[in-house]
């Protein structure tokens, strides 16, 4: 696949380009500005954009975050010009190449390459879609806090409002900390294979990573549904950890049950599996990892 294969190079490529088109756009904001409000702006913007650029170039979970948040705060701050009066054909391909960046950061391959940039030798790490819970409202939430930190600090210098702007900053810091903590976990879900089989490790939805052995694994394939045996009801030995993730999911059976602790309504609990449910970012890759490590492939009509 083209993607695959063109792996981080797609974003770094936009990202490089930028100063040229959203610089451009952001530029002429700045232009009208006194000349010290305009420089501290400018300055962070460049220290941003050099930020992300060093993320594309440097792999890792964090780096995913990094460019997964600010990547849509360029687009943001170009609607911001935009709301402020500056719509023009400048506005709108800085707005255009902002938007490109960010659908291409949001790639699954660009994610997969991302995570697997701090695994381990043999290690291969496969990630998981985030779940419904997460996308429905506190994603949003707290994309949205980070973003005002980013920005109300810089609003406030343009408006010569340094006192404010220094509050600002303050308070923004925080909310950048404690939004970055939140989506962050989201980069930390994946599957990695290990010599001894794969491990699932998900934060959200699991309090300690749970590895599966491959001599403890039956089948790994498509998941059915659940309600035709009527395991979703009794929960017996099964569970989705999925948690209403789109995309394909796969489930993975065991010859015999296994200890796992689960994050449920806040509290931990204990239970036996011999069935689970999860949903990877690249399904298919996935399969082929599996049958290349040695795992039974269930085929999808069980």
């Amino acid at each position: 696949m083209l993607l695959d294969r063109l792996g981080l190079w797609p974003a770094r490529a936009v990202w490089l380009v930028a100063p040229l088109l959203i610089g451009t756009a952001l530029g002429q904001v700045l232009e009208s500005e006194a000349s010290t409000p305009a420089l501290i702006v400018e300055v962070s913007l460049w220290l941003g954009w050099f930020a992300v650029l060093v993320a594309t170039l440097a792999p890792s979970p964090r780096s995913l975050t990094l460019i997964r948040v600010l990547g849509p705060a360029a687009f943001g701050a170009l609607v911001l010009v935009g709301l402020a009066g500056h719509w023009n054909p400048t506005t709108l391909l800085g707005l255009g190449w902002a938007a490109l960046f960010t659908a291409v950061v949001f790639l699954p391959t660009v994610g997969d390459r991302m995570i697997n940039g701090s695994a381990y030798g043999s290690e291969r790490r496969m990630a998981l879609r985030p779940p419904a819970f997460v996308l429905l409202g506190p994603a949003q939430v707290a994309w949205l806090a980070s973003f005002a930190g980013l920005v109300g600090w810089a609003v406030l210098v343009l408006a010569n409002q340094f006192i404010l702007a220094a509050l600002a900053a303050a308070v923004g810091a925080v909310a950048i900390w404690a939004s970055i903590r939140v989506l962050h976990q989201l980069a930390r879900r994946w599957v990695v294979f290990v010599p001894a089989g794969f491990v699932i490790h998900d934060p959200l939805l699991l309090v300690d990573a749970v590895l599966l052995r491959r001599n403890e694994v039956s089948t790994l394939g498509p998941a059915l549904d659940p309600l035709a045996s009527g395991r979703a009801e009794t929960g017996d030995g099964y569970r989705d950890l999925s948690a209403g993730a789109l995309g394909l999911a796969l489930e993975v059976v065991l010859r015999d049950k296994t200890p796992v602790t689960i994050r449920e309504n806040g509290q931990a609990r204990n239970v036996e599996l011999d069935e689970m449910v999860f949903t990877p970012t690249l399904p298919g890759a996935m399969l082929r990892e599996a049958r290349i490590r040695g795992l039974k492939i269930a085929a999808a009509d069980g």
